[in-house]
């Protein structure tokens, strides 16, 4: 009885960290989609779309101007501004929401599988082998010849420290951890490093 009392109290952690990121993620959904509805219920009675569309004409209109808001936001990522700005909103959602940052990297696989564009993963936290200890580091880039390129942040601060070319071997890949919270563990010094995988 005690061992099924504490599976069933795993299953339900895991369940709750599992929903938790879906069930974030499809309350912004509907807020997003909400506020998209409401300019095309406006654009579609301004184009008078509303008398011959009826009442889908609101999720016409509003998912017309999501999908070109969406490609020209394309444009405009192209923008280094604009890229940095991206970047510094998606630490703050891998910090702020569990399991972002996953979801991002599946979503940007699955991207690259449909555009077929073989592209290698990197930007992975690594630990990379320095005489007879290991440093924590991030791959920026890796080739087919052995080489990548790591950078070796200075603690406390993620963003300071050296960029090094080194050999595959001299590194091993964290694939079970993710970048945040290896910034983390180097805000605070290094703390928790040891439980990385």
């Amino acid at each position: 009885m005690k061992n099924f009392l504490l599976q069933a109290e795993r299953n339900l952690i895991s369940g709750a960290l599992v929903l938790l990121p879906l069930l974030v993620f499809f309350i912004l959904l509907g807020k997003v989609w909400k506020f998209f509805q409401n300019y095309g219920e406006k654009f579609a009675h301004f184009l008078r779309l509303d008398l011959i569309l009826g009442k889908y004409a609101t999720d016409i209109v509003g998912g017309m101007i999501l999908v070109v808001l969406i490609y020209l936001s394309g444009f405009l990522m192209r923008l280094s501004i604009l890229k940095r700005f991206t970047n510094w909103v998606d630490e703050k959602l891998m910090i702020f929401l569990p399991g972002y940052e996953k979801n991002k990297k599946e979503a940007e696989e699955k991207l690259l599988k449909r555009n077929h564009e073989p592209k290698p993963v990197t930007d992975l936290p690594i630990l990379f082998k320095n005489g007879d200890f290991w440093q924590p580091a991030h791959l920026i880039e890796e080739d087919e010849n052995g080489s990548a390129v790591i950078f070796i942040p200075n603690a406390p601060a993620k963003d300071q420290g050296q960029i090094l070319i080194v050999k595959s071997t001299d590194f091993k890949k964290l694939s079970d951890t993710t970048l945040g919270s290896l910034d983390a563990s180097i805000k605070s010094f290094g703390k928790g490093i040891l439980s990385f995988k």
